[in-house]
């Protein structure tokens, strides 16, 4: 399954259900604002990382925000074709926000 995050870890909960709801196999997209939690200095990256399963960022959320060298080097930027891929790949798809 590809899980979509939407909104920032400091302004919604919906990363820390995602995170709760995750199974092997799945894969994680952050997009939009919650983009953040990719960024090195941040409480929830540990938990993000703890997960096991890939994770994604958008590259054109993260150039937006202007965090381009601040993202965690492990996380796998993706542009919008890759995110087409993973869609496409998952033919299920669960999307918080």
């Amino acid at each position: 399954m590809l899980h979509t995050v939407t909104r920032s870890p400091f302004q919604s909960h919906s990363l820390t259900q995602c995170l709760a709801h995750v199974s092997a196999g799945d894969e994680i997209l952050l997009l939009e604002d919650a983009v953040v939690a990719g960024l090195v200095k941040n409480k929830d990256l540990a938990a993000i990382k703890n997960t096991g399963i890939k994770i994604y960022l958008l590259e054109a959320d993260v150039i937006a925000r202007g965090l381009q060298d601040k993202c965690d080097k492990d996380l796998n930027l993706i542009d919008y074709k890759g995110f087409v891929a993973l869609t496409v790949k998952h033919d299920k798809h669960m999307k918080w926000a």
